[in-house]
């Protein structure tokens, strides 16, 4: 995948530069988004969104 389309699609980084760009999506108007985490545990990186997405 090209480095522009990760920029524009992607939810990656740091807990603090992750919930940044959720926010700038919902500001953009984005209603609904799918997060598939794409690593060897995705059971533990769902874990680490939740606390990203309630912290």
């Amino acid at each position: 995948m090209p480095d522009d389309w990760v920029a524009r699609l992607a939810v990656a980084g740091t807990p603090e530069e992750a919930r940044a760009r959720l926010a700038g999506l919902r500001a953009a108007g984005v209603t609904d988004t799918i997060l598939a985490p794409t690593v060897p545990d995705p059971v533990g990186a769902l874990e680490s969104l939740a606390t990203v997405l309630n912290a």
